[in-house]
């Protein structure tokens, strides 16, 4: 239980909606094979999910598409031992600040590098996921409908929130 989280979150969002009406990002689709670079952000407490989206890094790798990928936990520690590297980073409540914004220099450059597209695997409707997306600077925002449907360009309906289903239309679509 995190002291007095529901007041910090709202502080939080204020701060975050200011600093949007100062910002301004344009949108850009692009087929999947034009892309150059793409963000991708994620629930690391998901296997399902851990597994697809390291699959999927791996097959835009192949493509020549760079990545780079954020994995979130909802908690002030990792379930696991998990280890970041140059395109994976595993991200905590710790590498946010007092007011759930991102503080971490990962989670910074990620939010202030423009990809072409920042795909989110997450259904979690948590404020600190909630600023990250909205802070990216990406040109193309893809993700599952219904939580983030304000902060995506492109929001996919499917019946169980399955990551594969998810990269499936991402091929599909893009």
């Amino acid at each position: 239980m995190i002291l007095l989280r529901k007041q910090r979150e709202n502080f939080g969002r204020w701060m975050l909606h200011k600093t949007l009406k100062k910002s301004s990002r344009s949108v850009e689709m692009k087929k999947l094979t034009d892309l150059k670079n793409v963000g991708i952000f994620f629930d690391a407490s998901s296997e399902k999910c851990l597994k697809e989206v390291k699959a999927f890094i791996k097959e835009l790798n192949g493509q020549n598409i760079n990545t780079k990928a954020i994995g979130f936990f909802n908690a002030k520690e990792a379930e696991d031992n998990l280890i970041s590297d140059r395109k994976l980073f595993f991200a905590t409540l710790k590498d946010f600040s007092f007011f759930f914004l991102p503080k971490s220099e990962e989670l910074k450059e990620f939010t202030q590098y423009e990809t072409d597209a920042l795909l989110v695997y997450s259904a979690d409707d948590c404020f600190p996921a909630t600023a990250t997306i909205k802070l990216s600077k990406a040109k193309l925002k893809v993700g599952l409908s219904g939580k983030f449907d304000d902060a995506l360009d492109l929001t996919f309906e499917l019946a169980n929130n399955a990551p594969e289903q998810l990269t499936e239309q991402i091929k599909r679509y893009l």
